[in-house]
């Protein structure tokens, strides 16, 4: 198997992983604001601040969806949903990295924008740059996590992440691609 075909591989697994289910419009989005909700809860356990700078942001973006490390690449996606002004919209992302790691876990983030100017690059240009270098590991028989949770304030941006579940070692340069949804020409289809 040819690195190429390891990438897209890795690719798609992230991408049918990370999806909103349901056979209609309305289902996906029902169910992307339930496991995105599910999200901010583990969220706010893992990181105590983050709910007082959800209440005091702008708007923020709540995501859920996977990742995976295989050597010199990783890749994900998932969906996300941005609150704004008591309304919500409903992204997809799509995640590409190069650097070293291993692994393969589910992973929650938010990003709560507290200046104007950060919530409108998102809106328009939907890109986010990070390096992260991190060890992760979901322990099933303590229920633990180790290194896998993390904060950090980039440009106007307060950014919380926690690992759901799965395990992975990596030192990667990570860019994220956020587009908004409606579901109604999604990649992902499912058949009944």
């Amino acid at each position: 198997m040819t690195i190429k075909n390891i990438i897209l591989a890795g690719v798609t697994t992230s991408l049918l992983l990370g999806c909103a289910t349901g056979n209609t419009p309305a289902d996906k989005k029902k169910n992307a604001v339930k496991e995105t909700s599910e999200a901010l809860q583990q969220i706010y356990e893992d990181h105590p601040t983050a709910k007082s700078a959800l209440n005091n942001s702008l708007g923020y973006l709540i995501c859920t969806g996977s990742d995976s490390y295989l050597f010199a690449a990783s890749s994900g996606g998932g969906v996300c949903v941005l609150k704004e002004n008591g309304k919500s919209e409903f992204y997809r992302f799509a995640s590409l990295g190069v650097g070293v790691g291993i692994g393969f876990k589910s992973v929650a983030f938010v990003y709560a924008y507290s200046s104007a100017e950060a919530l409108r690059r998102f809106k328009e240009e939907g890109w986010d740059a990070g390096a992260r270098a991190e060890a992760s590991a979901k322990h099933e028989e303590e229920g633990g996590q180790a290194a896998a949770n993390t904060s950090y304030d980039v440009d106007g941006v307060r950014i919380y992440q926690s690992a759901l579940w799965g395990a992975a070692a990596q030192a990667t340069v990570q860019g994220y691609k956020f587009w908004p949804t409606d579901f109604t020409d999604d990649v992902m289809q499912n058949s009944e």
